[in-house]
């Protein structure tokens, strides 16, 4: 029997989209735009709407690469025209991914429906800077499409045609440079990550305690075995800061924080000695780069047999500096945090009031910072931009910068972590902080377009 629920709103995502996409009679319209075709040279190529999901990613992808042919032909005035067939399949998708037989699976949908929003919003801005003959400003908005329609790609059934023959995408896991993708792996050229691949496809850490338990105060033995989404062990990754995997090991309320490193096997399995100081829940972070993919951050909890602490809950507190081991770190993100733009996040080092001008680089870079969101589910490793021998004499503190872009709001917890050793003989301070992520500014939602008002 069919859920009333799931029919409900299949039925409202239909509706929604027949209103905004019409007929082809009415797509054939959008492409001449109405009363003004005499202004952008005719009413364009009729065709009938697609009857897919992967029709319409395919069709999506063509009338991207139009507006990227119309800014090489210096026609700017007509990228509406291709914009405005965009916003309209855009607003069809989810009841397409709805559709039974889509290949398309269910749980998606929320997520395409959410970014085709995004992408039929970038209408006004588009079309805007075509108008007004701004091809960089065309050239930006395009980009921003082109990696919100990476996402809508990667949802596209195996084996269609914008499935096997969708160009991989690349982009910053640290969002240094928001949307921008790259059609190759490489780095990031501000922070010097690994960029990462959009795919759906995961990798799983299987965890595996000798013995079959851990329990707290006793040494545990753990293997890690990387798989990739065909559910293969992983024998290769690459060194990334030094290290093959870094594991970060959080408690459930994220009170208690540590930074390892397991040690690979000759299999290309990890082990890792460790006790945990207490008993409960906790969440292991693995966070390694397989070849050609990019960074990749696996979630695998981990419960330790023992007596549990009280839950403590998160308070925001990055305005009080914070003293460990007798040196002060203080944060400045430079006013309020907000998702969708380049937050920086500055940590000041003193001792005994006096900057500390002698740090020495951790694992390659003058810093690492992690941030875990209150639900745990967004993660965030970022390093200085300024990092690697070349810049370590010219950035020993006492401030360090660190850039992220987060996706979602709510309350985040981070820890900065910093070499007030020696190269050779590290001391490592780790300074948490708590602070909160506000909504930034929404995409205005696509209006139809009109000239001459």
């Amino acid at each position: 029997m069919k859920n009333p629920k799931c029919s409900i709103l299949f039925a409202l995502i239909t509706a929604g989209a027949a209103l905004a996409f019409g007929t082809p009679a009415a797509l054939a319209q959008h492409e001449g735009h109405g009363a003004q075709p005499e202004k952008h040279g005719g009413a364009g190529s009729k065709h009938a709407p697609p009857a897919t999901y992967a029709e319409a990613i395919a069709e999506i992808d063509g009338r991207l690469e139009g507006i990227g042919g119309l800014i090489t032909a210096k026609k700017l005035d007509d990228v509406h025209k291709e914009a405005q067939v965009v916003v309209d399949v855009a607003n069809t998708l989810a009841a397409l991914a709805m559709k039974p037989g889509s290949g398309v699976a269910k749980e998606n949908v929320k997520d395409i429906n959410k970014t085709a929003k995004e992408l039929a919003g970038k209408f006004d801005a588009i079309d805007k800077a075509g108008d007004s003959g701004d091809e960089a400003g065309v050239k930006k908005v395009l980009a921003e499409m082109t990696a919100l329609q990476a996402t809508l790609k990667k949802y596209a059934p195996a084996g269609s045609a914008a499935g096997e023959h969708a160009h991989d995408s690349y982009y910053c896991p640290m969002h240094c440079e928001g949307t921008k993708t790259y059609d190759q792996p490489g780095k990031c050229p501000k922070c010097g990550m690994n960029l990462k691949k959009a795919t759906t496809d995961k990798f799983s850490v299987a965890v595996k305690p000798a013995g079959g338990k851990v329990e707290a105060g006793k040494p545990a033995s753990l293997t890690f075995t990387i798989k990739d989404p065909t559910g293969l062990a992983v024998t290769k990754v690459e060194a990334v800061h030094e290290k093959l995997l870094h594991l970060l090991i959080v408690s459930k309320d994220l009170s208690w924080f540590r930074h390892e490193h397991p040690v690979v096997q000759q299999d290309g399995t990890f082990t890792l000695g460790f006790t945990f100081p207490q008993g409960g829940d906790y969440i292991l972070y693995h966070d390694f780069t397989p070849p050609s993919v990019g960074q990749q951050v696996v979630q695998v909890p981990l419960t330790v047999e023992g007596a549990a602490p009280a839950a403590v809950k998160l308070t925001v507190d990055d305005k009080a500096p914070k003293t460990i081991d007798g040196y002060t770190v203080a944060l400045d993100t430079g006013g309020p945090v907000k998702t969708g733009g380049e937050t920086h996040l500055a940590f000041t080092i003193t001792k005994d009031g006096k900057p500390v001008t002698t740090l020495a680089p951790y694992l390659g870079a003058m810093g690492h910072l992690v941030v875990i969101s209150e639900d745990r589910a967004e993660f965030v490793h970022s390093h200085p931009h300024e990092e690697g021998p070349e810049h370590a004499a010219a950035a020993t503190g006492p401030k360090v910068d660190f850039e992220a872009m987060f996706m979602k709001p709510g309350i985040y917890k981070g820890w900065g972590q910093f070499n007030v050793g020696t190269k050779d003989s590290e001391k490592i301070l780790t300074a948490p902080f708590t602070f909160e992520v506000k909504q930034g500014d929404a995409a205005a939602p696509a209006k139809p377009h009109e000239h001459g008002k």
